[in-house]
């Protein structure tokens, strides 16, 4: 039995508030706030006349060109957002990653990084090199799974 895309949606949302809870909640409140289209826009997708004729039956203006309405998230549309802030994610990461080890590379500056008061507690360490590399790998997979054209099961990516 095939999948709908409001069922891909709701798996992946359930997964990233497993994995990613803040994404989550950013991903589920723009999917409820919609997207704000102008009356162009609004042409363009053939909601214009639908809208037009509810704001005739309330008694209200019509929209004028300088005018925005908010239009829902279609299916495909709440996927694509949820693939571009994964794959805008994956790709900050190891750009951050990758730029705090050029520098440190540049000034000739220990590459691993400690965390904490030594006097207080036992410093944690993160070695720069490999976080960056584990960065790289992630953007890779990342960019595989989410290819254009790739219909992707939130399986594959566990």
């Amino acid at each position: 039995m095939p999948v709908d895309g409001s069922d891909q949606f709701a798996d992946l949302m359930a997964y990233l508030a497993e994995r990613l809870p803040d994404l989550a909640d950013q991903l589920r409140q723009e999917v409820r706030q919609g997207r704000i289209a102008s009356e162009q826009r609004l042409k363009q997708v053939g909601e214009y006349q639908a809208r037009a004729s509810r704001l005739a039956a309330a008694d209200l203006p019509p929209l004028g060109k300088a005018d925005i309405a908010v239009l829902p998230y279609t299916d495909d549309e709440s996927i694509e957002l949820a693939r571009m802030a994964v794959l805008t994610l994956a790709e900050t990461m190891y750009a951050s990653r990758k730029a705090v080890l050029d520098i440190a590379s540049r000034q000739e500056m220990g590459l691993t990084v400690k965390f904490g008061d030594p006097e207080l507690e036992t410093p944690s360490s993160l070695d720069l090199k490999a976080e960056t590399e584990h960065a790289r790998a992630a953007l890779a997979t990342v960019r595989a799974l989410l290819s254009e054209g790739t219909d992707v099961s939130v399986g594959a990516i566990q």
